[in-house]
């Protein structure tokens, strides 16, 4: 074999090499612009992307409105997936963006692909689920099963036996592609957001781990009327556990009740199962329902007061007392009234 013959496969060889090195540069960048995070101060504020605007118009409006950190980033990631041309005017809210590739997604997704639900302060993850089936007919089995894998809410960074209190109930602009996967994913990052600017100093320093206060946040959600109640309503819960006394809170009871709630019997209270508290101390295991931002404040910043007992008045609001006898006499208030 001649000398150039020799030569020729390792030319090739490290022909194809530098090939094969160009590809891998490639798609390694390709990925690190897409996944590039996202972290807006403030997701539920509405941007407005006016007609016409450009890729270089447009990353000024996101980065006054402290949604991207970086400019060029943006407009590079626009002009590699081809969407420079694609900027659909109009006014959004980014809730729950945590990636350049659903910011774009967004941004260049046709309005009738785009669609506006509201999730409501204290309902079950089985109840988001209907309402996303209702609005956006995703695949309810599904949804509800990844929820309640573990391997899929520990993969979340949450210890918990279910994403359940950790789908924060909000209004959303959700696009009819989203798979169940990112739905869930958009609601549990407007959660951690919400969690990490506004509860998380304050739990940690009453010695709550994330679950404690969801959970604690929960119970209030589902005892309170009025925002301005749950504070001293989360007084009482905290005292009783200090007290190392049963929480006694009726809403873990309609909680293990299947159906919608019912007025609770006394046999109710004898149900075995741990979310019962009425028969075990401490906190249940888990939420019983997703919170709002207020019953999550109030978890973690309860009012100092010396109350242990509270009974619902009639008119949605509550009577708190310090004994049991004080809290028997306004139960029997409360009946003759």
């Amino acid at each position: 074999m001649s000398e150039g013959q020799k030569t020729k496969p390792i030319l090739i060889k490290g022909v194809l090499l530098f090939l094969l090195i160009c590809i891998i540069g490639i798609t390694s960048f390709y990925t690190i612009i897409l996944s590039w995070d996202i972290d807006c101060d403030n997701p539920s504020s509405v941007v407005t992307i006016p007609k016409g605007a450009s890729v270089v118009e447009v990353a000024e409006i996101l980065k006054n409105s402290t949604c991207i950190s970086n400019k060029t980033v943006f407009k590079v990631a626009m002009q590699i997936t081809f969407n420079d041309k694609n900027i659909i005017p109009g006014r959004y809210t980014f809730k729950g963006i945590s990636e350049m590739q659903n910011l774009i997604k967004l941004i260049t997704t046709p309005n009738k692909h785009r669609v506006k639900i509201t999730l409501l302060e204290g309902w079950t993850l089985e109840q988001i689920a209907d309402e996303l089936k209702l609005k956006l007919n995703i695949n309810l089995f599904k949804f509800i099963s990844l929820c309640h894998d573990y391997n899929f809410v520990h993969s979340l960074g949450i210890d918990a036996p279910s994403l359940e209190g950790f789908l924060f109930p909000d209004t959303y602009i959700f696009l009819t592609t989203y798979t169940e996967e990112e739905i869930i994913q958009i609601l549990f990052n407007q959660f951690m957001h919400n969690y990490n600017a506004n509860i998380r100093d304050d739990a940690k320093s009453i010695q709550f781990s994330p679950l404690e206060a969801v959970t604690m946040a929960s119970i209030i959600q589902g005892e309170a009327v009025f925002d301005d109640e749950m504070s001293t309503i989360s007084s009482v819960y905290h005292n009783r556990l200090r007290k190392n006394m049963k929480l006694q809170a009726d809403p873990t009871i309609q909680y293990i009740i299947p159906g919608k709630n019912r007025r609770l019997f006394h046999k109710d209270l004898k149900i075995d199962s741990p979310y019962n508290t009425y028969k075990y101390k401490g906190l249940p295991p888990g939420p019983i329902n997703n919170p709002g931002i207020s019953a999550l404040k109030a978890a973690v910043k309860p009012k100092q007061s010396q109350y242990f007992y509270f009974v619902a008045d009639g008119k949605g609001r509550h009577i708190f007392t310090k004994t049991n006898d004080e809290h028997n006499r306004a139960k029997r208030k409360k009946r003759k009234g």
